[in-house]
């Protein structure tokens, strides 16, 4: 499964490059062939999830799937006999849960990694995970990891039959190491940069308007999408009001450290909420790579972390900044660091802690079906949910009609190839 928190297609890769088989299960096709030959792919469509069923599964409906007979014989084709088996859960993905005792029948070991503080969703406009079904991932799991120490203490007050272990996140340092020469600038400049959705669970726009009012000479670069989800407050409005805010939009990945090396001070300026306080996120691994101080709101999960500075108010958020204008970052420091942060590490780890690990015997029952119950769903939820769905049935109707269009047109033109004399010569001359 996917994952916004941890990037899981990284521990496929370890993982690949190590010898083991690899079976990925991605919500979108890739339109790259597999060549590897100890990886299998498999996507919701080959198990026959059209795109309504993928978003009712998704918002915590009954998807109407019945996929289990298909993904058994992906695994049939894919297990090696004798090899030790492990399932990673990313999320408490209702249907994928639902196979929780197939797992146990193929003796699996069985792994849950929690990315995200899933019961604070709702507070950015997402309603799709169940904490019933997590907390039964945590119950009944046989390695629980979490990415920030904030959501293992969480995890750790529920009902657990293994420990919960800390396991943050990966990176690879050397996609942003600066260059051997950074780019000229002038004198007395002063840029404070962030990257990421520029949405209303992102950036605190309260935060960077008492900042700018401190300091106008400043200038804010803020690059990525803008208010992409329009259930969420916008943030544009504010921003746009700023005279000495630069919104970039989005940037490709690769070209993200060129603008790093603008920055004097990187900015992880999150609002107020459980949502945040459970991340790690992996802009900050970034930002020191390129050896920037960085100053972050509403994150006590960061604390220890070299040249990263923790702020909760408008007046900490200003002062970590001038702090951090006036410090030089040791490199050796800092490299130090984000070498114990690479993935080949955070895997090392992983294997360590499933080495350590016994496949639990009992095989308790999912309770899929109340899970899935509508009843359950808050008001927010059905009202999502039902203008989902609506859009869904609205744009299938219209491609039908284009369809139905296109089909008729081309039934006409036929038509006049074969009745109309004109047709034919112009069709004559055509050749």
């Amino acid at each position: 499964m996917g994952g916004a928190g941890r990037p899981i297609h990284y521990f496929a890769r370890e993982l690949l490059a190590r010898g083991d088989r690899v079976l990925y299960v991605q919500v979108v096709p890739h339109p790259k062939t597999v060549a590897q030959t100890n990886l299998t792919v498999v996507d919701f469509g080959a198990l026959g999830f059209d795109e309504t069923a993928l978003r009712r599964a998704w918002c915590g409906l009954d998807p109407r799937v019945d996929f289990q007979n298909a993904f058994a014989r992906a695994l049939d084709a894919f297990q090696a006999p004798d090899a030790e088996r492990v399932v990673v859960y990313a999320d408490p993905f209702v249907p994928f849960v639902a196979l929780y005792p197939l797992f146990r029948a193929r003796h699996y070991k069985i792994v849950y990694d929690a990315l995200d503080d899933f019961a604070a969703f709702p507070e950015i406009g997402l309603y799709f995970a169940n904490l019933d079904a997590e907390k039964f991932l945590v119950a009944h799991s046989d390695l629980v990891i979490a990415v920030s120490t904030t959501l293992a203490q969480k995890l750790s007050a529920w009902t657990h039959r293994a420990p919960v272990q800390l396991l943050r996140q990966g990176f690879d340092a050397a996609a942003f190491r600066p260059p051997p020469s950074p780019p000229a600038r002038a004198s007395g400049q002063i840029t404070l940069g962030f990257w990421g959705q520029v949405n209303a669970f992102n950036v605190d726009t309260a935060l960077l308007e008492y900042v700018a009012r401190a300091h106008p000479q400043w200038t804010f670069q803020l690059i990525g999408p803008l208010d992409l989800d329009p259930a969420l407050p916008r943030v544009e409005p504010a921003l746009r009001a700023l005279p000495n805010a630069q919104l970039l939009g989005p940037v490709a990945h690769a070209d993200l450290n060129k603008h790093l090396q603008n920055f004097d001070v990187a900015l992880v300026p999150f609002p107020a909420n459980a949502f945040n306080r459970a991340r790690d996120p992996l802009k900050v691994l970034e930002y020191l790579a390129g050896y920037k101080p960085v100053v972050a709101a509403h994150t006590p999960q960061l604390a220890g972390m070299p040249y990263v500075f923790l702020a909760d108010t408008p007046e900490e958020f200003l002062a970590a900044i001038e702090h951090a204008l006036t410090i030089r970052v040791d490199r050796a420091q800092v490299d130090a660091y984000l070498a114990e942060c690479a993935w080949g590490k955070r895997v090392d780890q992983l294997l360590t802690w499933l080495a350590e690990t016994k496949t639990a015997a009992e095989t308790p029952t999912p309770a899929v079906a109340q899970w899935y119950a509508d009843a359950a769903l808050n008001a927010n939820a059905r009202e999502y949910i039902a203008r989902t769905e609506q859009l869904l049935d609205e744009r299938t109707r219209y491609l039908r009609a284009l369809e139905h269009d296109a089909q008729a047109k081309q039934a006409h033109i036929q038509h006049l190839q074969q009745t109309n004399p004109f047709w034919k010569i112009k069709g004559f001359f055509g050749h």
